[in-house]
């Protein structure tokens, strides 16, 4: 009791002195601290001031006020603190489509100014706050594509929360979408992605210097006997070439249907080619995805996270092979992403 005491009273003298907006931007550095979680992230800095907050891309505000959080593909880590809920001139959360875990907090129904609450594509937990069905009805509660299990609950029908990952469903930590509350987005009219397939390289990773390895798994071989698969067309009585084709469409897919355009990349007009290597290993599962090309607004941050999304489907990859055996091998993967043009 006396240390907690203690705590509360340095707490409460280190913001005496400060004004509200100072005290925004303290509150903001840690609220980003815990969005960040363990990884590095260079991109997002640690804000000095109201205006510097509020001229950097992450941050909205008007008349000196914070009112918007703009995180989507900002490779967060973390888990969505509690005193996000302290910001109380917000008016959106935009946390999508980054790798978030563990479950919400409570407080979201005191911001009487929210609009939205985005948190899709990230891996938050339940069970849900309860008062997030106090929330204003004109609020729009983004859940989706999380790892959320919330049964029959009232909380369902106030979200949305379709295509929930099932930690149940094939293999435990990596999971399936519910095929029951799949549901296909239209395409954006104005935005369109492509893959250049010519582009795509396919190498075989060295291994390191261990004794107990075969030969083989030590040499970099410029291509190896059998590639590496997308799951979905083995076991189908298809040739060879007919199965690699195959994958190849079925990959095409699922990146198509998973993939998003940044929306700060749209604001500002940017396209390009974003180019990510990443390592299919002897099991099958995605190792380390690294970015090699990337043309800004966030679009490389995008590519690094479908192809993450990879391990969270039913089935892993099928392996390369080299000599019978399954090797690591280096994928290169190309993503053109582009604005349709107005007329």
């Amino acid at each position: 009791m006396i240390y907690r005491f203690f705590f509360i009273l340095i707490v409460f003298l280190s913001f005496q002195g400060l004004s509200a907006q100072d005290i925004d931007v303290k509150l903001l550095n840690e609220i980003i601290t815990d969005l960040i979680g363990d990884q590095d992230n260079i991109d997002i800095p640690i804000y000095e001031s109201i205006s510097h907050a509020c001229n950097s891309d992450y941050i909205s505000c008007k008349k000196g006020k914070i009112i918007g959080l703009n995180f989507q593909f900002s490779n967060l880590n973390g888990h969505v603190p509690k005193n996000i809920t302290k910001l109380k001139n917000l008016e959106w959360i935009d946390l999508d489509y980054n790798y978030l875990s563990g479950p919400l907090p409570n407080g979201f129904s005191a911001l009487s100014e929210i609009k939205e609450l985005r948190f899709n594509g990230n891996f938050i937990t339940g069970p849900l706050p309860l008062d997030l069905t106090e929330v204003n009805k004109k609020v729009v509660i983004d859940l989706s594509e999380n790892v959320i299990d919330i049964g029959e609950s009232k909380i369902k029908r106030r979200c949305n929360i379709i295509n929930q990952v099932n930690l149940e469903g094939c293999r435990s930590p990596d999971s399936i979408y519910i095929s029951k509350n799949l549901s296909l987005r239209k395409k954006d009219k104005d935005t369109e992605i492509e893959i250049d397939t010519s582009a795509i390289e396919v190498n075989e990773l060295p291994e390191t210097q261990d004794s107990t390895l075969n030969q083989d798994d030590k040499k970099e071989f410029k291509m190896v006997e059998s590639m590496p698969r997308f799951p979905g067309c083995e076991g189908q009585g298809l040739e060879e070439k007919e199965v690699d084709e195959c994958a190849k469409l079925k990959m095409l897919q699922f990146i198509y249907k998973t993939l998003k355009y940044p929306a700060l990349a749209r604001e500002r007009g940017i396209e390009g080619m974003a180019v990510v290597q990443f390592t299919i290993l002897r099991d099958g599962s995605i190792g380390s995805v690294v970015l090699n090309r990337d043309p800004g607004g966030r679009t490389g941050n995008s590519a690094q996270w479908v192809v993450n999304r990879m391990n969270y489907i039913c089935d892993k990859w099928k392996p390369g092979i080299q000599r019978g055996r399954p090797v690591k091998v280096l994928y290169t993967l190309p993503i053109k992403y582009m604005l349709q043009k107005r007329k």
